[in-house]
């Protein structure tokens, strides 16, 4: 009979969802020990199991310990060890709940497996997604926090890091929140979490958003699906609060000048002197320049702001109005200088 091992870890899934830790303390001839499962809603349950392995493992289990208020039944697992070396299997309890489960070893010699496989393929996927102009206040970032904490365990806490007054400050989102009278605006905001997933490696959400730079959302974890999953959700929820007119600016603004550029010198041949074709270039090229510093210095690409007053339509869009405004004066201002030396 092939050695099972003494000590797993892994995830539960079903009607139940949380972290489970086994530690056996025999495996021959019959197996018994100790399973520890923190579900993700209810907390801790401490089971006394006992069991065999041939093929399969078959465990079951009567509660030892359980949180207080909750009710825990009796369970009965089946898994099997498959050749990469960790379990794969189905859980069900006495009370009618049911779900499947994996656990990998954490022995110091892994089970015996295919000599010619590794026992653990640690594999790990990330997944980058830029987002554009962001525009956040107070409740969208509580429901930011919300959507980054999904399929995270409860022990598992959210790190917030920010600018104030030209220091960086890191702290559990629970204590800024508490801290959000002293609060204003951030140029710079921060949001990771992460937990330990399979093989020892960490699964984990960054979401980093800038007011002179790119708004990011990076994510690691070992299960391809889940990483790439994660990404677009986020993606998705950021998406509601992107303002679309400054996000296309930022994208294509060098782009429109070049543009706005190259149309100049078509014209010009129309200006008869070349006095007035030097004033008509210089005052594109101020026009452009004037365009590029108001949206760098006035129009940021993620504004934060945690102030508890809801915000009104002009807070939430201003960035956009004043986008649209000064384009608009700024081609106004540039066909006037054109009639002018035209005209002149």
């Amino acid at each position: 009979m092939a050695n099972i091992g003494k000590l797993w870890a892994g995830k539960v899934f079903g009607t139940n969802t949380g972290n489970l830790s086994m530690e056996f303390t025999s495996t021959e001839p019959t197996i018994s020990g100790i399973l520890r499962f923190m579900d993700n809603n209810f907390g801790l349950v401490v089971y006394e199991v006992t069991g065999t392995y041939a093929d399969k493992l078959n465990l079951t289990g009567k509660p030892k310990q359980i949180a207080e208020g909750i009710e825990a039944g009796d369970i009965t697992a089946e898994a099997t060890l498959t050749q990469e070396g960790y379990l794969i299997g189905k859980w069900e309890s006495s009370l009618g709940t049911g779900g499947t489960f994996n656990a990998f070893p954490h022995d110091i010699t892994p089970p015996d497996t295919d000599s010619k496989k590794p026992a653990i393929p640690e594999q790990v996927h990330n997944k980058y997604k830029q987002v554009g102009s962001i525009r956040l206040f107070l409740e969208d970032i509580k429901l930011l926090f919300e959507q980054i904490k999904q399929d995270f365990s409860a022990t598992s806490k959210l790190i917030v890091t920010y600018n104030i007054h030209g220091n960086e400050v890191t702290k559990y989102s629970d204590d800024f929140l508490k801290d959000i009278r002293s609060l204003n605006k951030f140029a710079y905001f921060k949001i990771n979490i992460q937990e330990i997933e399979a093989y020892g490696i960490n699964r984990a959400v960054v979401v980093e958003l800038r007011a002179h730079g790119s708004n990011d959302i990076r994510i690691q974890g070992v299960q391809e699906s889940w990483v790439i999953g994660k990404a677009e959700k986020l993606a998705i929820f950021l998406k509601q609060y992107e303002s679309a007119p400054v996000t296309t600016y930022k994208k294509y603004g060098p782009l429109l000048n070049q543009m706005i550029f190259w149309s100049m010198l078509v014209i010009m041949p129309s200006i008869a002197s070349w006095q007035d074709r030097i004033g008509f270039a210089l005052s594109i090229v101020i026009i452009l320049q004037f365009l590029f510093w108001f949206h760098s210095k006035f129009i940021p690409n993620a504004s934060i702001s945690v102030s508890e007053k809801k915000p009104n339509w002009l807070l939430r869009n201003w960035p956009t109005a004043a986008s649209w405004i000064m384009s608009i004066v700024a081609s106004l201002i540039a066909s006037f200088v054109f009639y002018w030396v035209v005209g002149k």
